[in-house]
C-alpha cells in the first residue's frame, strides 16, 4: 500500500493511469476492513472495564465525529442526562456508537439530527430485574425496512455496496460481553433509535475512573 501511494504521487493527476491506482487503492482499503471485521468477529477481545459516567463517553464520541457529520449538515446532539455510571471498556464502547452514529447518518444522507442520550431503568438481565443504563442513539432518519429488519442482525448480511455484513454482529457480541444487549426500535420515513443496554453502577460500587482512553 505504501508503494501504491509512492507511484500514485509519480502520475499525472486525471491520467488513466492515475485513475486506476485509485481505484486498486480503494479495493485495498475495503479488503482490509473485510479482514478486520472478520477478525474481530471470529475473536473478539475481552472487555478491560473501568467505570465512568455516560456522559464522558458521549463527549469523547462527539469529539471525534462532530466535524466529519457537519460536512453532511448533520447535527450531533447530546441530550441533558442524568452522570449514570457503567462499567466497561471504553475503546470497545466507543467503538459500537461510532459505528451506530455513523449507520444512522448514512440513513439520514444530509440535513438531519443524532442524540445521543443516556437512561437509567430496571430491565430482566440474568433473570432478575436489574438497573441498567441504556446509551441510545435517536436518528430522523428514513427507519429500517421490515425485511431489513429480519436480518440485521445476521453475520455479512448487508444492504451496503462496500459493506461487510460484520457492523452490527460486531457491536452486538461487544456489547453481549459487556452482559448487556443491543436493542433497536424503528418507524420508516420516522427514524430509528438504537439502545446500549448496560448493567448499571451504583454509586458505593466502584469509585469513576479519571483514565484518559485513547484509541
Amino acid at each position: 500500500n505504501v508503494r501504491l501511494h509512492s507511484l500514485k504521487r509519480t502520475l499525472v493527476p486525471g491520467s488513466s493511469e492515475h485513475e486506476d491506482a485509485a481505484v486498486i487503492d480503494q479495493e485495498i482499503q475495503r479488503l482490509d476492513r473485510i479482514v478486520r471485521d472478520v477478525l474481530h468477529f471470529a475473536r473478539p477481545a475481552e472487555p478491560r472495564p473501568v467505570t465512568i459516567t455516560a456522559g464522558s463517553l458521549f463527549s469523547r464520541v462527539r469529539d471525534l465525529l462532530d466535524s466529519q457529520l457537519e460536512k453532511a449538515s448533520i447535527r450531533l446532539s447530546l441530550a441533558s442526562s442524568p452522570p449514570l455510571r457503567i462499567r466497561v471498556d471504553p475503546q470497545q464502547i466507543e467503538q459500537v456508537l461510532i459505528n451506530l452514529i455513523q449507520n444512522a447518518a448514512e440513513s439520514i444522507g444530509r440535513d438531519g439530527t443524532i442524540t445521543l442520550r443516556a437512561r437509567s431503568t430496571l430491565m430482566p438481565l440474568a433473570g432478575h430485574a436489574t438497573p441498567v443504563v441504556i446509551l441510545e442513539v435517536i436518528d430522523t432518519g428514513k427507519g429500517i425496512p421490515l425485511k431489513v429488519q429480519e436480518r440485521l442482525f445476521d453475520p455479512f448480511f448487508t444492504t451496503k455496496e462496500a459493506g461487510t455484513g460484520l457492523g452490527l454482529s460486531i457491536a452486538a457480541r461487544i456489547v453481549e460481553k459487556h452482559g448487556g444487549a443491543l436493542q433497536y426500535q424503528t418507524e420508516v420515513d420516522r427514524g430509528t433509535t438504537f439502545g446500549i443496554v448496560l448493567p448499571r453502577v451504583e454509586k458505593n460500587e466502584d469509585e469513576v475512573s479519571t483514565e484518559n482512553f485513547t484509541h
